[in-house]
């Protein structure tokens, strides 16, 4: 895929969310959304629209195979169900839940303006989202390994966490104040990836 210097992205949008490009090709997709916003946005279209197809695509697991018979043909009296049952509703409904990480990435992204990473490196293919104002990161690799992330700037390196795996992929979603030049994703082995923050 040759880009034209005038050329938007058009369809290429898809296939740079999907990871179907190599790096000459991203390079060329990146350099040109930088600095034209219409393709910018065009590009955070077909990401969302990725991620949400790899969301929807998710394989149920089967239900597991059971051996244990109802109460009845177990002739146990399932006199306290009905309050363990009550109460369980009751604890449900009053204790805090906390909101999955991509739930709180996805309300990010919808009430603010985003850009987004390839990481370069011998590691999964990952990318990052992130506000323009740099207050908030969302990490996203392939797989289910888990990963740290470190962001920095200059000679400073800070840790933003660990990815952790939901369904086919490994997240980290971080709001953060500082601003910084480049996120480090590893291993135990060192730093892995490399993503330049724009």
């Amino acid at each position: 895929m040759q880009m034209q210097a005038n050329e938007h992205i058009g369809e290429a949008a898809e296939l740079y969310a999907a990871g179907q490009l190599d790096a000459a090709e991203i390079a060329a997709i990146e350099a040109h959304a930088s600095a034209c916003e219409a393709c910018l946005r065009r590009l955070g279209e077909a990401e969302e629209t990725v991620l949400a197809l790899e969301r929807v695509n998710k394989p149920l697991a089967p239900p597991a195979a059971t051996n244990v018979l109802p109460f009845a043909r177990r002739q146990i009296s399932p006199w306290w169900l009905l309050p363990a049952m009550a109460a369980a509703l009751l604890v449900g409904m009053l204790w805090p839940r906390a909101q999955p990480q991509h739930n709180v990435a996805m309300l990010a992204m919808v009430n603010g303006h985003f850009s987004h990473a390839q990481f370069a490196g011998t590691g999964p293919k990952a990318k990052v989202l992130y506000a323009r104002d740099r207050s908030w990161y969302y990490v996203i690799v392939a797989g289910t390994g888990r990963y740290d992330v470190y962001g920095v700037a200059g000679d400073n390196r800070a840790s933003l966490g660990s990815t952790n795996a939901a369904g086919s992929t490994s997240e980290l979603f971080v709001k953060n104040k500082e601003r910084f030049d480049h996120l480090e994703l590893r291993d135990g082995s060192g730093a892995m990836e490399t993503a330049t923050i724009r």
